[in-house]
């Protein structure tokens, strides 16, 4: 699709490939990574990474998934998503040799405006477990506000966590992010 890949000076979003499928898998069990997401298990393997590319990639349809990647590189550093349903939350995670920069604070704010005119959502979401205040900052930062908490599984945690719920209200999708 022509509005793909989504770049700035520091970071290129685009479309997740079955080469990605190591390092994805990789990031996502490293322990301080895998403990603050919900679905990849310690032993998450390179094919179901690569089974969950295949189904999450096509960027006309939702669930999906894109990489983030540095210019000039094909290294996979990290990951963001949309869910499926009529208020979807967005998903995200980067490799810990990356963290700290700012670069997922970025990576969001040029994937929302994406998402906004791809699907024209009135309200995205995001759960964060509370022990996790750096994806606090980048979820504030863009526009959401927290709205609720729960509790939730991690396959990365042996029990129940609360999380915080955060909820981005827009009342018309197509306008631009303020």
């Amino acid at each position: 699709m022509s509005d793909l890949p989504i770049r700035s000076a520091r970071l290129v979003l685009d479309r997740l490939v079955a080469a990605d499928a190591e390092d994805f898998r990789r990031i996502v069990t490293i322990p301080e990574v895998g403990r603050m997401l919900f679905i990849f298990p310690t032993d998450y393997t390179t094919e179901a990474a690569a089974a969950l590319i295949a189904r999450d990639a096509d960027p006309a349809r939702r669930p999906l998934r894109l990489a983030i990647r540095r210019p000039g590189s094909d290294r996979l550093w990290g990951a963001i998503g949309l869910g499926a349903g009529d208020r979807p939350d967005i998903y995200y995670f980067l490799d810990p040799a990356a963290a700290g920069q700012g670069l997922m604070r970025e990576a969001v704010a040029l994937f929302l405006p994406f998402v906004r005119a791809r699907f024209a959502l009135p309200a995205l979401g995001a759960k964060v477990f509370t022990d996790n205040p750096a994806s606090v900052r980048v979820l504030e930062a863009n526009g959401f506000k927290r709205v609720g908490h729960d509790e939730v599984q991690s396959a990365q945690r042996d029990e129940l966590h609360p999380v915080w719920l955060y909820r981005a209200e827009y009342a018309d999708p197509h306008a631009p992010l303020e």
